[in-house]
């Protein structure tokens, strides 16, 4: 089974619970880059657009690549009327193209970087590279009791996840754009940020992830019951802390 193109099978969902980025995030790119209105911009694995909206609200011309259709079916709804570019297809597989800025949002991770750092170099003259990722921060806000149960009974691999400690920063594949010596050290941003969500918007959100509908459909059943369970006990909602965090690197 694919994971970069797993996300399909629940686009709707996908664009309708996974967060989103802060306007604070678009500005700073902007900024930084001294990109203007009109300014060619690529967007990597562009999914449902979510992104991609930020992109166009700052007057950039936007090109979207991303994998799978059923996805961009749903970019198309949401960004109806909207103009902007459309490649179908994976990265690493794009043939030419010059670009101010190559752009990806929670999305390089599915990217192979021997061969997509190079291709970005490639479709860079002299812009940048910028990567950004909502990332969960560690959970000091009250967790409903029985949730982490729930992972280690149901799906103990995920048990991570559950109790939100993953790397924070990104920091290696940040350090590996570095390594390759085709872009600067980066300019860095972090925007720390909550958001609350009642039981059923949490639970469609967990079936959003690929980690998650990797278990299939059984494994994460139980799971989602169980979770369900839970967070209806702890008052019917709860509250996840975020930080979205931006790299942006200059061509060398």
């Amino acid at each position: 089974m694919d994971r970069a193109t797993i996300f399909g099978e629940v686009a709707d969902n996908y664009d309708r619970l996974r967060p989103r980025y802060p306007d604070a995030m678009f500005e700073d790119l902007v900024a930084t880059t001294g990109l203007s209105a009109g300014a060619a911009v690529l967007e990597i694995g562009a999914g449902t657009g979510i992104a991609t909206e930020g992109l166009l609200d700052r007057g950039l011309d936007v090109t979207v690549v991303e994998p799978d259709a059923r996805m961009l079916a749903v970019a198309r709804r949401r960004l109806a009327g909207r103009s902007f570019y459309i490649v179908e297809g994976r990265f690493e597989d794009m043939d030419g193209g010059q670009f101010d800025l190559v752009f990806a949002a929670g999305s390089w991770h599915w990217v192979d970087p021997e061969k997509s750092l190079p291709q970005a170099a490639a479709l860079l003259e002299s812009g940048s590279l910028a990567l950004a990722w909502n990332l969960p921060r560690p959970q000091t806000l009250p967790r409903p009791v029985g949730l982490d149960e729930a992972y280690r009974v149901h799906a103990p691999e995920l048990a991570d996840v559950a109790s939100q400690v993953r790397d924070r920063t990104q920091g290696h594949r940040r350090d590996a754009v570095v390594a390759s010596n085709l872009f600067r050290a980066p300019s860095a941003f972090h925007y720390p940020w909550t958001r609350a969500l009642a039981t059923h918007e949490y639970c469609s959100l967990l079936a959003t992830h690929s980690d998650h509908r990797m278990l299939g459909p059984e494994r994460l059943r139980h799971l989602l019951s169980a979770a369900a369970e839970s967070i209806d006990a702890h008052g019917g909602t709860i509250e996840l802390a975020y930080e979205t965090v931006m790299y942006v690197f200059d061509r060398a």
